[in-house]
């Protein structure tokens, strides 16, 4: 079940939007208009707050630093270029300088394994659902720490960062189909390690 959650999630928060629409977004974030950024915010908020809280580990520093990425773009988006790799990519790379400051300020190694929030998939105001859901992240962080680093990699970058495959192909230094590929096999290890702690919520 939670699996499938996942899956549908990355399905239904993935649609990317098409060049032309990206490109008109830019052209009007460029001009500082405040509702192209309100867009860019509600869009890509939630993968970069993800995807820092997991590099940081501290919910209040990744905010703080989720804050930052913003604060840069509108700066610098007179220097991004659309070349295919997508203004989230672009966002994400600016999380990824920030973060590696932080690692070169503590002189330290990121905490792992990956740590999932109740908020980053919503269980509604049910709360047997919510206790469910609950059960069911101490299994699937016990499961992430049997995964290899790869694996736990794409996981992240997928469905924490919520990027597309070709991102993270360019961000891995990995075709697309190898992306697939890493993806597909994670997956697969993750199932049989929720298997093997007895996970009964699989689809």
């Amino acid at each position: 079940m939670l699996i499938l959650t996942l899956l549908q999630a990355l399905h239904d928060s993935l649609e990317p939007a098409g060049d032309h629409d990206e490109v008109a977004l830019v052209e009007r974030a460029r001009k500082l208009d405040n509702a192209a950024w309100q867009v860019i915010y509600d869009r890509y908020y939630s993968r970069l707050y993800g995807y820092l809280y997991y590099r940081v580990g501290d919910a209040d520093l990744a905010e703080e630093l989720t804050a930052q990425v913003f604060e840069r773009a509108v700066k610098h988006i007179g220097r991004y270029r659309h070349q295919g790799s997508g203004l989230g990519a672009w966002l994400n790379r600016i999380a990824q300088n920030l973060a590696n400051d932080v690692y070169r300020r503590r002189k330290a190694r990121p905490p792992e394994p990956l740590e999932l929030q109740e908020a980053w998939i919503d269980s509604g105001d049910d709360p047997a659902a919510a206790a469910i859901q609950q059960e069911s992240y101490r299994y699937l962080h016990a499961a992430l720490a049997r995964l290899t680093p790869d694996q736990r990699e794409v996981i992240l970058l997928r469905f924490v960062a919520r990027m597309t495959s070709p991102e993270i192909g360019r961000r891995l230094g990995k075709t697309t189909g190898a992306v697939k590929a890493l993806q597909h096999r994670a997956l697969a290890a993750l199932r049989r390690e929720l298997e093997a702690l007895n996970y009964h919520g699989l689809p």
